[in-house]
């Protein structure tokens, strides 16, 4: 849910620091917000109409130029507010082109996902109703502060200008070189790519900037203020100038910290892509076979397991009960026929595939289809779940994973390292490694003559820790 105070942060923030800096006296506020408001209402029509015609990325592209035009026009305004129908027709374009940007950037996560009001997209609302009160206050205090710390800032005017409209060349650079309207240079590219990753960090640099600003404001506060007389007037205005610092500092400081600490559980957690937990490595027994109790299942969670084969493929698969008032265990890879081998991991008492999110329905997990893991061959006779190590390494097809260990050279028996080894060829299924070219070409002329069909693949030397 921190998605929807950030989109709208990362999208508002800029304008509400912008409309403090150039939006006309206070008896002008209301008219500044109105004027706000009407921008993003026509900015939503706009988006919808274009989205009805998939041209949403070309109206962003044509408005990008006009936002990279309108920063540029701003500066003018900055200094000069004599004609306000003139700051309010630069603010609403402004507010159009930001409700663009911000659309765009989250007409993926709607906040109801269904015609039902439910307690998530409440939350959801309430996100967005905190980013947009920290965005005002912000704008108030910008404001009533420009005058007492000028130089600062105009620094912090200057900075916005500069990253909004890097951020919006590197956007129209971008669908410029998709659609082969320019060449794909590679200092375009550089330019783009960098634009793109550090854009995300103007909004530290936004807060932390504010943040400083409210720092600055607390040393204009009357230090050892008295009394002189009963009513002293001055006494009572400097009382009231320093209880409006300090409002403006507590409410402007704790504001920018817990946007901070949003912005950053989104990015380092909330954000982060789902990963499976690491597999527990396992060897089979004398007889091939890797044989589990059914109590391990009964706690309801998935156990993922890894055997690593002779040409160190890590082949995964795991156990899970598929009923939680009784027995009913299922053995199945760690892979889907559409997705690869990404994994899955159980959530909520559903199974869900990392790759592309589905959700998987548990007592239909062990069946082929769709996006189901692949099934894994085995016994279960209700106490034990045995599975064949060759059932397993059947499966080393479906996984990519390699890991560093030592293997044998089949023509001359050395042993050399997987990974190192120069050459290598596949053969029924399983790869083979070579210490140089004759032994390889040697092997491709009759490979039956080095490869028992009976050999015991669960015997092989392996070295965990190489290197």
């Amino acid at each position: 849910m921190s998605i929807y105070f950030v989109h709208f942060l990362i999208s508002v923030l800029p304008l509400s620091i912008l409309m403090a800096f150039i939006t006309p006296d206070k008896k002008y506020i209301f008219k500044s917000f109105l004027v706000v408001f009407l921008g993003f209402l026509f900015g939503y029509f706009a988006f919808f109409i274009a989205a009805q015609f998939l041209k949403t990325e070309n109206l962003i592209f044509n408005f990008d130029f006009v936002f990279i035009g309108l920063l540029l026009v701003s500066f003018i305004f900055y200094f000069w507010k004599k004609i306000e129908i003139l700051n309010f027709i630069l603010l609403g374009i402004l507010s159009f082109c930001t409700a663009l940007h911000y659309y765009f950037l989250s007409q993926d996560f709607p906040i109801f996902t269904s015609s039902l009001i439910d307690s998530e997209g409440i939350s959801s609302l309430g996100f967005i109703a905190l980013a947009l009160l920290v965005c005002i206050l912000i704008f108030f205090f910008l404001k009533w502060q420009k005058n007492l710390n000028q130089k600062t800032s105009f620094m912090l005017f200057l900075l916005l200008i500069l990253i909004e409209s890097d951020k919006a060349l590197a956007n129209i650079l971008l669908t410029l070189m998709r659609n082969s309207i320019i060449e794909t240079h590679t200092f375009l590219v550089s330019f783009v790519g960098k634009s793109n990753y550090f854009g995300v960090f103007g909004i530290y640099v936004y807060l932390i900037f504010i943040t400083f600003l409210a720092f600055l404001s607390l040393k204009i506060r009357k230090k050892n203020i008295g009394k002189k007389q009963i009513l002293d007037i001055n006494y009572r205005k400097n009382e009231a100038k320093t209880s409006l610092i300090n409002r403006y500092f507590s409410s402007v400081f704790i504001s920018c910290v817990i946007s901070f600490c949003i912005i950053l559980y989104f990015f380092m957690v909330s954000s982060k892509p789902l990963t499976i937990d690491e597999p527990k490595e396992i060897l089979p027994d004398k007889n091939g076979k890797f044989i589990f109790d059914i109590a391990l299942l009964r706690d309801n969670k998935l156990h993922r397991f890894a055997y690593i084969s002779a040409e160190g493929k890590v082949i995964r698969f795991f156990l899970i009960n598929k009923r939680e008032d009784r027995d009913s265990p299922v053995a199945v890879f760690d892979a889907c026929m559409i997705c690869g081998d990404m994994g899955y991991i159980k959530k909520d008492g559903q199974l869900i595939c990392i790759s592309c999110n589905v959700r998987i329905f548990l007592p239909s997990v062990g069946k082929s289809g769709g996006c189901n893991p692949i099934p894994l061959k085995y016994e279960y006779d209700g106490k034990k779940i045995t599975i064949d190590v060759k059932d397993v390494i059947a499966g080393s097809n479906y996984f990519s994973q390699i890991k560093e260990i030592e293997v044998q050279d089949p023509v001359s028996k050395t042993k050399i390292i997987n990974t190192q080894a120069p050459f290598s060829y596949s053969y029924k299924g399983i790869t083979y490694y070579f210490s140089n070219q004759n032994n390889y070409e040697e092997f491709k002329k009759d490979p039956t003559k080095y490869v028992e069909e009976n050999e015991a693949q669960f015997l092989i030397q392996r070295r965990n820790d190489v290197g």
